[in-house]
């Protein structure tokens, strides 16, 4: 019963440690000043702009209370576009060294100009970007919306080998609300979103490319839009070696797309 009791007691003061450290980041991120720097050459800049950014820290918030994290000191935004979340990420770790990594060389410049972050071009196969590792927090917005299964699955096993002995990906994906509102929000083409839907109630990823004109230029591989269910996008991790996975939730990024998050120590670690 000593033994116990003195364990239950070591877990307490971890579990305050782990507390305080989350109630530390949302107070700071409150009381601290969001750059709302624009540029002008940011195609997301919408009516949804400034609320997208808050949505995220909300799933950030709620992914690190799945985790054991107690500090957060290098984090990764992947793709950084043009710092639509990113300036969030700034305020909410303003102590953390913070890498932008995107195809964009235009919104990579921008977001190292304005928000003091590094800077990092990536690379059509993000498996040959050059990036640090060692990441305690990645944040995927709106990647892997947009991508093959098979590239998926090889990306989401490459972001895990970039963390930090306890870092996590949070990673956005089409979940299966998008076939409601397809109606509201028009993905792509209604022939090819016919296919994806089909595609997806069929074994559970679905996916379509856009036609060339609407793709980007520094694209090598196929590029579009998927749609996941959840039991697929877990099945997925779970066939990464050396992860757990920490929390699924659906409608997760501003009420519409789903979010995972995953990351270390593996799911087998023993117990101490």
């Amino acid at each position: 019963m000593v033994g116990t009791h003195s364990v239950f007691l070591k877990n307490s003061d971890f579990y305050m440690a782990h507390f305080d450290f989350i109630r530390e980041c949302a107070h700071r991120y409150r009381e601290g000043r969001i750059n709302t720097t624009i540029s002008p050459t940011d195609t997301m800049n919408d009516e949804h702009y400034l609320s997208a950014g808050r949505s995220a820290v909300d799933c950030i918030l709620k992914a690190l209370s799945a985790t054991s994290i107690t500090s957060v000191n290098r984090v990764l935004d992947l793709p950084c576009g043009h710092g639509r979340v990113l300036r969030h990420l700034v305020a909410l770790f303003p102590d953390a060294q913070i890498d932008a990594s995107d195809l964009e060389k235009d919104g990579v410049a921008f977001c190292e100009k304005t928000f003091g972050v590094r800077g990092i071009v990536s690379d059509p196969d993000l498996t040959k970007a050059p990036l640090r590792g060692g990441y305690d927090l990645i944040w995927v917005g709106s990647l892997f919306t947009h991508l093959r299964r098979d590239i998926t699955q090889r990306w989401l096993a490459h972001l895990a080998s970039l963390l930090s002995d306890k870092g996590i990906v949070i990673a956005t994906t089409h979940g299966r609300w998008c076939e409601h509102i397809y109606e509201t929000v028009r993905y792509i083409s209604e022939d090819k979103w016919m296919k994806i839907v089909s595609e997806c109630r069929a074994s559970g990823y679905g996916y379509a490319s856009y036609s060339r004109q609407e793709s980007h230029h520094f694209m090598d591989h196929d590029y579009g839009v998927s749609m996941a269910l959840p039991s697929a996008t877990i099945n997925d991790i779970e066939n990464i070696s050396g992860v757990r996975i920490y929390g699924y939730m659906e409608r997760g990024w501003g009420d519409h797309q789903d979010v995972v998050v995953y990351g270390r120590p593996s799911f087998d670690t023993p117990w101490r």
